[in-house]
């Protein structure tokens, strides 16, 4: 059982569980719930399924399925009653919205462990590698619980406050948005102590309106009873968060630090007269680890703390992730955007390689209008590097290669819609030595293609030298 998924160590019944998410609980039984879960697929014995409806699908729809495979109890909405009874033999727990209380379950799980100080991470990128760091450095202060992976809608964060339990210390939260008012639900939920936004991006700007209206939204993250905020200074939008925040915010910057770069080998961090190597490959990804420091400092976190923890840390797979073998491939595919393709780009552009430099960058989503701009943009990046070979996915990607030789481009360029001829291409000109990028939005799954690079060189996996 995932750690996110249990509810940790409760022992409560559906009964309780109703009083903490204003539900009526029909057919009460004696069982503990083990887990909460949102997928019918994911039950097991004991496990509490929220039926929310989705955009295609209704959770009541599986609730046969649920019964199979012996979940304690099911929330509905008031609509699907009859249908709950007749379809799940357990306990049956009755709302007038699913969605709220789920939110309402965690919020009252939560305010069960009151020793735990809750830190809360937002921006547009960058949010996975600074809780990673952040959570390095609580655990060795204290008991720590984190979100797993990306859970951190305000599907995800509920799901991972259930790991929360008595022996906590510290709770390190994503909170991702793509929509007005979705912060304030997950403050609501939460009540983070400390708070931290990395920065301010074009990400989900079609669904916001403007980057303005996004750093106003996360901003809502510096609640009336924080305790401490934190930002970036190469944060664009300080002063739009500064408003929102009832006390000044601690800044932090790469010069909080001095930093050797080692290439795909990481960082070299000196941070108060004390040194420790991170894996961390690019600037952005480095500065997220001088954010945690900061945190971990204000925690309580001497340097020697900060430096234990930090040796060695390396990003989560799909951010800026390493995999070395005969093909070198930087797997930077869990999400792009227009800053943080720049970055990267013009990082693995300096670096020194003595093979051939590659890149794969498929569509940037979520732009609405300002897609044709932002793919333009990473053209113009593009045709100033030294990568010799450009692949190009996707719809919105023909706006790059369309442009880039414009720009000046003198590579090797294919472009392709279909992501079958893509793979058989790159799979066909991946020798030894090569230097591969990858690059996309989440939704592309661009990690696809690893398995395809590797195989062509018929080589075992490293992930470092």
């Amino acid at each position: 059982m995932n750690a996110y998924q249990r509810i940790a160590n409760s022992n409560l019944t559906a009964v309780e569980i109703a009083g903490l998410c204003n539900a009526i609980c029909l057919r009460p039984n004696g069982r503990t719930i083990t887990s909460v879960e949102l997928d019918s697929r994911q039950c097991g014995n004991g496990s509490l399924f929220f039926a929310l409806k989705g955009e295609k699908t209704d959770g009541s729809a599986f609730l046969s399925d649920v019964d199979a495979k012996q979940a304690a109890a099911v929330v509905v909405s008031e609509e699907h009653v009859a249908k709950a009874l007749s379809s799940f033999s357990g306990s049956v727990l009755v709302v007038k919205n699913v969605k709220e209380s789920l939110h309402a379950l965690a919020k009252s799980y939560a305010k069960r462990y009151g020793q735990v100080t809750n830190i809360g991470v937002t921006g547009s990128c960058g949010k996975s590698t600074t809780k990673e760091a952040i959570a390095k450095i609580a655990s060795v202060l204290g008991p720590t619980a984190k979100t797993p992976g990306n859970l951190n809608s305000e599907y995800g964060l509920p799901l991972s406050m259930f790991a929360l339990d008595g022996q906590t210390r510290y709770g390190v939260f994503e909170m991702g948005i793509d929509h007005v008012g979705e912060m304030d639900r997950m403050v609501d939920m939460l009540q983070p102590s400390i708070a931290l936004v990395t920065n301010i991006g074009l990400s989900h700007v079609e669904k916001m309106g403007s980057p303005r209206i996004i750093a106003e939204q996360k901003a809502r993250i510096f609640h009336s009873g924080l305790q401490a905020g934190f930002v970036s200074e190469a944060c664009h939008y300080q002063q739009v968060l500064q408003k929102q925040a009832r006390m000044p915010l601690i800044r932090y910057a790469l010069s909080d630090i001095q930093a050797r770069d080692l290439g795909l080998q990481g960082w070299e961090i000196t941070y108060q007269g004390i040194q420790f190597r991170v894996r961390s490959v690019g600037r952005h990804l480095l500065e997220d680890v001088v954010g945690a420091i900061k945190v971990g400092q204000y925690l309580g976190a001497d340097r020697e703390q900060i430096a234990t923890a930090l040796e060695g840390f390396e990003p989560m797979d799909g951010r800026s992730f390493v995999h070395q073998s005969k093909v070198t491939i930087v797997d930077d595919s869990y999400n792009a955007n227009p800053d943080s393709t720049t970055s990267i780009l013009n990082y693995l552009s300096s670096l020194s390689w003595r093979g051939t430099k590659k890149v794969v960058l498929g569509p940037m989503k979520e732009l609405g209008s300002l897609s044709p701009q932002a793919h333009r943009k990473v053209g113009m990046t593009l045709a100033a590097t030294s990568f010799q070979k450009a692949y190009l996915y996707g719809r919105e990607m023909e706006e790059t290669a369309r442009n880039l030789r414009r720009y000046g481009y003198r590579g090797h360029v294919v472009y392709t819609k279909d992501f079958e001829e893509l793979e058989h291409v790159v799979h066909a000109q991946t020798r030894e030595g090569d230097l591969f990028l990858l690059k996309a939005s989440r939704s592309v799954a661009m990690e696809r293609l690893i398995p395809s690079i590797r195989s062509a060189t018929d080589r075992r996996r490293v992930h470092y030298a």
